[in-house]
Order: structure tokens, then sequence, then C-alpha cells
């Protein structure tokens, strides 16, 4: 009897370590909305399991390793599926297909990261799990937000968010305090990404209140008070920013993550002062924040601000020192590079630095394209100073890298539009056959009492009809997408057509046949340049005007070179246009340009002239393209009798883009095009004006 009772108290050892090993968190750092465990005390404990208990381990552990060791989280996670499919452990099935979602996210797969959610959800739903509905809800929520699918994030969250406060039959809400605000303050993140800015401040007042009176930890309050700061920055409050940067900043240093944090503030300090014109105070605050960020380890953060520095000194034309920064920033970004790591140190990586990284792991995906983004800036602004300094070998060496860089970002930006199509597409599916199974469940309720409940059954039809509708438009906003998707297309193949570029590379051909290397090489330079600037504005929805007018300069170059300059132009931009801040549609005028050259000055007998202007007016950058042809009329009369077929395509697919783009803003782009007369009323040329909202 001895021996029995003994061997019974063996086997509750493991089962009481466990308990105690669960209660301690794998990281150092403990997510606030992310739940992990320790892997080693799971391991431990999982050789004495069975059944139920085993499945509920093995998720543990998947969830735990999904975003650092992904092939072994995957082994668990489907080890857990097998064995709740074999014990036909519901509970279990959709736990497991969270997490092999979960482990798909981390790996920036995100329509398979929703496919495995909407299955959880599906099963959750049948066990009647609100908790657990709710918190699936808002995993879709996560994943639309990182593919930028912002609408769909929202309409997700809001579902989320209506699930944990709805009542249950003892009176108490199906999610806690904790649940509701997680989902609030990540739909503060979706606001500030569209601009809705006053909105996502009601939420951090919500969030500041709750947590002032539920005791919230003292990191999470911090980095709360940080985002207000920034939402009144956003807004031009800047008096109430300074006031909220520094209540961040007034915050015990208790651990680490709020030292971090704090410099976050420092840092939207200087970009404050800066914006006040300040720039010796902005100076002052970004050189605190790379001096802690460098000194630590935080390279990304440090590369970040050193590119900040060398910004302000290339502003107050000190290309020496700004130069110095620029090459900080290099020698950290090529050390990320090197140690495929945003830290110098592995400890750093548990260490709320982004802010984000409080709540939760950050897709890498996300990080990768914000430290190439800086990264392409960078090697730009290397190649800017070198250019200027008139030193040819390494301004080519810099702007070589550039283009090695952007290639890299738009690549990444490229897998991201397919993705947020993708992930568009594989949630209008799944509603889509959520709507189809509610359909025939409903036919078949209909069929067995139709002849009890007559007026019921026409309810259920309507509703059907109103369901029908909605995924009508849907599909409706999907095709518009891929006419978008189209019109680009289409907009490219009429920017290049194949007379432009034969007649370039023929001209080119002549130099070289004539030994004029140096016209052949400058000529060489300006058409790859502007093939380049094509092929990256494609796609782009909107370019910096600085990069536009880049574009029009090389176009314009190689047509007068093209028509032995039959013309001159000028480009005029307004003082109070900053040509890289402000962003247009690209290649909107290119085809009016054209026009001006092919039908207005080709046939004009004398020399012409066109003249480019960028102005501001009421919050809407004024874009006029005028030359001094033969007039439309005349061009048309010209063109008819050359050829009686000919349709401009051009201006037909400009006017159309403009349409599209419309459609998404609330202050639409406006397309004048004007006939020019002079004092005896003949024609004596064209002016088109663009008026693009700010």
């Amino acid at each position: 009897m001895k021996t029995l009772s003994l061997n019974r108290f063996t086997r509750k050892i493991p089962l009481l370590l466990f308990l105690v090993f669960l209660t301690c968190e794998c990281f150092a750092q403990n997510f606030l909305s992310f739940a992990t465990y320790n892997v080693d005390s799971l391991l431990f404990i999982l050789p004495f399991q069975h059944e139920n208990e085993r499945v509920n381990s093995l998720i543990r552990l998947a969830k735990s390793l999904s975003f650092q060791d992904f092939d072994l989280s995957e082994r668990y996670a489907e080890e857990a599926m097998n064995l709740a499919k074999e014990l036909d452990y519901q509970e279990g099935i959709a736990a497991a297909f969270r997490n092999l979602g979960l482990i798909r996210f981390y790996q920036d797969n995100y329509p398979e990261a929703l496919k495995n959610g909407f299955e959880a959800l599906q099963i959750y739903e049948k066990l009647n799990n609100k908790h657990s509905i709710a918190d699936t809800y808002y995993d879709i929520a996560i994943v639309h937000y990182y593919a930028r699918n912002y609408e769909k994030a929202i309409e997700y969250g809001n579902i989320a968010l209506d699930k944990f406060r709805e009542h249950q039959e003892n009176g108490t809400t199906v999610g806690n305090v904790r649940d509701t605000l997680k989902v609030l303050g990540g739909l503060g993140l979706i606001y500030d990404n569209i601009g809705m800015y006053d909105k996502a401040l009601d939420i951090s007042d919500i969030y500041l209140e709750v947590g002032k009176k539920n005791n919230f930890g003292i990191t999470e309050m911090m980095l709360q008070t940080w985002l207000a700061a920034s939402r009144f920055f956003d807004m031009g409050e800047t008096d109430s920013a300074k006031v909220y940067y520094h209540k961040a900043l007034s915050y015990h240093d208790v651990n680490t993550n709020i030292e971090a944090l704090k410099y976050r503030a420092i840092t939207w300090l200087g970009y404050l002062h800066y914006s006040e014109g300040e720039a010796d105070s902005a100076i002052y605050y970004l050189q605190k924040s790379f001096k802690y960020y460098n000194e630590k380890g935080f390279l990304l953060w440090a590369m970040w601000a050193s590119m900040d520095l060398g910004k302000f000194y290339f502003k107050k034309n000190k290309m020496n020192i700004a130069e110095q920064y620029y090459l900080q920033s290099q020698g950290i970004f090529n050390e990320m590079l090197s140690k495929n790591s945003m830290y110098r140190h592995d400890s750093l990586k548990h260490i709320v630095v982004y802010g984000l990284d409080l709540y939760g792991p950050l897709p890498p995906r996300h990080m990768k394209e914000f430290m190439w983004g800086i990264g392409t800036s960078m090697y730009y602004k290397l190649f800017q100073i070198n250019k200027d300094k008139k030193k040819s070998d390494k301004a080519l060496t810099y702007h070589l890298a550039y283009s090695d860089a952007k290639d890299t970002l738009n690549k990444i930006r490229r897998g991201v539009e397919t993705m947020e199509l993708q992930t568009k597409y594989e949630t209008e599916r799944k509603e889509e056959q959520i709507v189809s199974l509610s359909q025939e469940n409903a036919f078949q309720e209909f069929k067995l009492k139709q002849s009890g409940y007559f007026l019921l059954g026409l309810g259920g039809i309507v509703i059907l009809v109103v369901i029908l509708g909605i995924v009508l438009i849907r599909q409706n906003k999907l095709r518009e997408q891929q006419k978008n998707l189209l019109l680009q297309q289409k907009l490219f193949r009429s920017q290049m057509n194949p007379h432009f570029i034969f007649n370039s590379l023929t001209s080119i051909q002549n130099y070289i046949l004539d030994e004029e290397a140096h016209q052949a090489s400058k000529y060489l330079s300006r058409f790859s340049k502007l093939v380049r600037n094509i092929l990256d504005s494609s796609i782009e929805d909107y370019v910096p005007l600085e990069e536009e007018i880049s574009t029009i300069e090389n176009y314009l170059e190689l047509q007068k070179i093209r028509f032995q300059n039959k013309f001159d132009y000028t480009i005029e931009v307004d003082e109070a246009i900053n040509p890289e801040s402000m962003h247009i549609p690209p290649m909107l005028a290119q085809p009016f340009i054209e026009n001006s050259i092919e039908h207005g000055i080709k046939h004009k007998k004398s020399k012409g002239n066109i003249s480019i202007r960028f102005s501001l007016k009421d919050n809407l950058i004024v874009f006029e393209v005028e030359d001094n042809g033969v007039g439309r009329e005349k061009a048309k009369e010209i063109l008819y009798k050359l050829n009686k077929e000919h349709k401009s395509l051009a201006t037909a697919i400009t006017r159309e883009r403009i349409r599209v783009l419309n459609r998404k803003l609330k202050n639409k782009i406006q397309l004048q095009i004007l006939d020019l007369k002079n004092s005896k009323n003949e024609p004596s040329g064209t002016r088109v004006l663009i008026e693009i909202p700010c």
C-alpha cells in the first residue's frame, strides 16, 4: 500500500511543477495582448500528459514559439491538431487553427492566416464560446491591419468590440476591461493610419481615464500618454502635444521599457520643435535620442535618429555635418544587414521601444519595410550631397546603392500590395461561403415550416436579398480594383510608346557613330533615368513632387534632342511648395506635354516654348502645362489629313484615371484644357490646368 501511495504521489509531482512553472512567462518581455508560456516548463511536463491536457500544452508551446521558431511552432500546432481531431476535442481543433493562423501571420502569409482564423471562428461559434469568438474576430482585424486593409480591420475590430461588450445571462459582459481596451487601442492605431486623429485621440482619452481607474501598468500608461501627444501633434495642436510629451517624460524609470519609450517621446519633441522652425532645439533632442539608441544598441532607431539629424543639417545647408550623420546611418544600416537584426545585442529584442511591441510581437515584414525605407532615403541623400560636391564616382556609387535599395523596398511593397488583394479575396470568399451556408439553412428551414410560418419565411427571403445585395456590392468593389490595376497598366504602356523608344535609341546610336561619347552618355543616362522613373511610378498611387519634376525634365530633355531644339521649356515651382514632402499622382500631365510637342509645336514653323508651372492655391496644387503651338483645332486638321483613324488614347486614359482617383478623394482632382488666342483671335497654343488637392 505504501508503494502504491508513493507511485501516486510521484505521478502528481510533474502536475504540481507544471502549475508552478506555468505562472512564469517564457520571455523577458510580457506582452499585454499576447499570452506566452515558459517553453522549458511545458516541454518538461509534456511527456506526462495525455488527451485534452496534452493538446492544450502543445497549443501553448506552438503559440509561445510562433514568432521566433516557425518550424518548431508548426510541428507542435500540427501535432495538437491531429491529436484533437483523433479525440474529437473541438475546442482543441479550434485553438490549433488559431495557432496555425498565428504562425502564418508571423511568416507574412496573411491570406493563410485569415483562412485558419475563419476555420477557428466557425468551430467557436458552434461551441458558443463567446470569449474565443471575440478574440478570433480581433485576430482577423489584426491581420487586416498589417495587410493595410484598414476598412476591413475597422469592421472586424468593431465586431470584436461588440462581442466583448455583449451581456451574458449572469449580468457580466463577455470580455473584461482589458479585452475592451485592447480592441479600442487597436482601432486607435488604424484611425492614426487613415488620418482620423480626432477619433484616435478620443480613444487615448478613454484609455488613460480607464487605465488610471484600474491601475494599469506604468509602461502602458506612459505609452498611451505618448500616443495622445503624437495625435495632438498630427492634428496641429502643438501646445497640447508638448504638454503630453512632457507628461510622458515625467514617468519614473522603473524599468528599461520606460527608459526606451522616453527616447521615442524625446525624438518626437524634436520633430515638434522642427515643425515650429526651431531647428537648434530639434537637433538638441535628436542628438540625445541618437546617443542613447546608439550606445544601447537599438540599431534601427539609432539609424533613424541619425538620418533625421542629417536631414536637419541638410536643410540648414551644413552639408559636411549632414554627410557625417548620413555616413553614420550607413554604418548602422550595414551593421543591421550583417547581423540580420535591428539590435546590436539579442537581449534588446524584448525591450519595448517601438510602442506596439508592448502588446504583442511585430510581424517581420512590417519592420523590414520600415528599415529599407530609411535605408533608401539615406542612400539618396548621400548621392545628392556627393553630386553637389562634384564627386562623380561617389555619387554614382550611392546612386547605384539607392537604386538597389529602392528595388528591395519596392519588392517588399509589391508583396504587401499582393498580400492586400489576396487577404481581401480570402475574406470575401469566406464571407460568401458563410452567406451561402446561411442561405441554404434558411431555405431548408423555410421548406420545413412554410405552412405555419409563411410570414417568417418571407422575412427570411428579404434578409437574403439584402445579404445578396451586400455580396454583389463587394464583388463590384473588387471589379473596380481590378479595373484600376488594368488602367494603370494601360497608362504605363501609353507613356512609353514604341516611336519614342525607337527614336531615343536611334539618337543614342547616332551620337556613338559620330563619336560624340559625352552626348551619347548624357542622353543614355537621361533615357535610363526616365525609364526607371516611369517603372517606379507605375506601381505608386502618389509620388513626391520632386520625383515627378525629375521625370518631366528627363522626358523634355530627350524630346528636345529628338526634335533638334525645336522648342525651349521652363519648369517653375512656387516657393511655398516643398517638392520633397508634397505628393501628387504620377504622370498625370505627361500625355498633355506629349501632345504639346507632337501636335502643337511639331507643326509650328518657328521655335516653340512649353511652360510647366506648379503653384499653391487654396489647399490645391495647381499644375499647368502651356505651349505656344498651332492649337488643338489646327492639330486635329493636320492629323486628320495624315491619319483619319487616329484616336487620342493617352488623354482619354488620363481622364479615366482621374475619374477613378476621384472616387477615393473628398476634394476632387479637376482638369481643364483651354485653347489660347492671340490679339487677332487666332489660335496661339493650349493650356492644361490640373488642380490636385494637397
